[in-house]
């Protein structure tokens, strides 16, 4: 719809720029289907109200099982949330080696400790580009 020129209403979105933040680059280019396990998970995070407060959820998708291996809940929507998603995962499927992890440009994800997580357990990160939606 972009390169066309249509946008939705109310316009184009407007894209927050992270200024000064090294984010790795998108390994996945929208194609999340892999040939084994572990090699491929895809992180998110969802917001759910409750009658106290909304609480966050953040969720590791293995995309070649179609299963959620990791997940958080927490009040807060920071890195902890998604470090600890991603923690889970690790710990329980041990993935191999060269293994990607994909998230948004989102702070919680673009966080020196999420990406040094990923790094320390071998993986590779990979961040959608900027905009994708």
């Amino acid at each position: 719809m972009g390169i066309a020129g249509i946008v939705g209403l109310p316009g184009p979105a407007k894209v927050k720029r992270l200024k000064g933040v090294a984010a790795a680059d998108d390994l996945v280019h929208w194609k999340f289907q892999h040939l084994a396990p572990n090699m491929l998970w895809v992180n998110g995070i969802t917001e759910h109200p409750t009658r106290e407060r909304k609480v966050h959820c953040c969720a590791v998708f293995d995309t070649f099982s179609r299963k959620i291996v990791g997940w958080s809940i927490d009040n807060c929507q920071d890195s902890t949330l998604v470090w600890n998603a991603l923690d889970m995962a690790i710990k329980n499927r041990m993935p191999p080696p060269r293994g990607i992890v994909h998230a948004d440009r989102g702070v919680q994800f673009t966080s020196r400790a999420f990406t040094n997580r990923i790094r320390s357990a071998g993986l590779t990160p990979s961040f959608g580009t900027n905009g994708d939606g």
